[in-house]
């Protein structure tokens, strides 16, 4: 499956993108939503993971992006927001995400929704270390 994972946190992004090529995707990463925005013109894709607050485009820029030019792609929007903010990411499904997973999350946690999503047999496990 092609990926694209897109979150301004270098530590994240990495240990994600890890995770998802040992379980046998395709991923491309992104450290902010306007990178991302130029790559998936470009670059099709099966499923975009997201944070929701990013510099230079947040997720739901992405969102609105994926939904205009990649309409059959599957998204998750990923946040580590508190408080207030994180009612944002209750939000994402009415504005057409597919799932949402709240930041601290454990990989294995990733992986079991990108199966439910996509309904992709070859997902499969991993070490579970937490990520986030």
């Amino acid at each position: 499956m092609r990926i694209y994972l897109i979150d301004d946190d270098e530590a994240l992004r990495n240990g994600l993108r890890e995770v998802l090529e040992r379980a046998g995707h395709e991923v491309r990463v992104a450290e902010n939503g306007l990178s991302a925005r130029r790559t998936l013109r470009d670059w099709p894709v099966d499923l975009v993971i997201c944070d929701m607050l990013m510099p230079d485009a947040e997720g739901f820029e992405v969102l609105r992006t994926v939904r205009t030019g990649s309409p059959g792609a599957k998204f998750v929007m990923i946040s580590g927001a508190s408080g207030e903010l994180s009612g944002f990411l209750d939000r994402a499904p009415m504005l057409g995400a597919d799932a949402v997973l709240q930041k601290p999350f454990a990989p294995q946690e990733l992986l079991t929704l990108i199966d439910a999503v996509c309904g992709d047999a070859t997902v499969s496990g991993s070490p579970v270390k937490s990520m986030g």
